[in-house]
């Protein structure tokens, strides 16, 4: 820790310069200079990807600042009385939650790839299926993970769910949720948690199963796609950093990535 404002690493990305280091308690907020749009993230974090992964898919101009969310600097409250990433802030600005911050990023930038579609029933029905997703999905997900997919029923559970997203798509017919030439706003919101799959050991270090082809065949492009591979780490970043969060053991820039 030190008194001096961290400084923001140029990195080989212009549209996104990042501090590397989790800041912690005692950290100062790094000075945000006017008009730059910045991300506070965590870059293990599901919540925080669905942000970066929107911010990376517009070419969106920003910086990032990461936070240790285990043992969190107090300026970030101010921030978000939650203390959770992802928050944006710019020219006085902020906004928080993963939903928001998405949905107001594609907004504000209406002419760099649009990510929802411009079909009013078709952005709704994306809109229902995302809600599905984080009531039924998400929990499903980790309480799976908690247990390390060592629990039958859990796991079943997690599989039962994302069945209805297997059907969704399969009805839609295209290789995307967002169409058929590439992802969109919907695909984006759930694929931090699919990237996470093995490595949380939601289904016990396995991954979809081949009763799931559709989604087996989606999760393959969206391996492919550029957005999804500019914030993807290594597995064993993923497995160190899971298995050691909020133990004593907890490791944020320890973990080689």
């Amino acid at each position: 820790m030190s008194d001096k404002p961290p400084k923001i690493r140029k990195t080989e990305e212009p549209y996104d310069q990042t501090l590397v280091r989790h800041l912690t308690k005692g950290d100062p907020c790094p000075p945000l200079a006017s008009g730059t749009l910045r991300i506070y993230s965590m870059k293990f974090c599901p919540y925080a990807d669905r942000t970066r992964l929107v911010l990376h898919a517009k070419n969106i101009p920003h910086e990032t600042v990461n936070v240790n969310t285990w043992i969190k600097p107090q300026w970030f409250f101010d921030k978000n009385p939650s203390a959770l990433v992802p928050v944006l802030e710019k020219d006085d600005k902020i906004i928080y939650e993963s939903f928001i911050t998405s949905d107001y990023l594609d907004e504000l930038y209406p002419d760099q790839r649009p990510l929802h579609s411009k079909d009013a029933y078709q952005k709704a029905k994306d809109k229902m299926v995302l809600q599905y997703f984080n009531d039924k999905v998400n929990g499903a997900f980790w309480k799976a993970a908690g247990k390390r997919g060592q629990d039958p029923e859990l796991k079943e559970k997690f599989l039962t769910e994302i069945e209805k997203l297997e059907e969704e798509l399969e009805q839609r017919g295209t290789n995307f949720f967002g169409g058929a030439e590439l992802p969109g706003m919907l695909d984006y919101m759930i694929w931090p948690f699919f990237a996470r799959l093995r490595n949380h050991f939601v289904l016990g270090g396995n991954d979809l199963p081949d009763s799931l082809p559709v989604l087996q065949a989606w999760k393959a492009r969206m391996l492919e796609d550029p957005s999804v591979k500019s914030i993807l780490l290594p597995e064993k970043a993923y497995i160190e950093w899971h298995t050691n969060y909020r133990t004593p053991t907890t490791m944020f820039d320890e973990i080689e990535c």
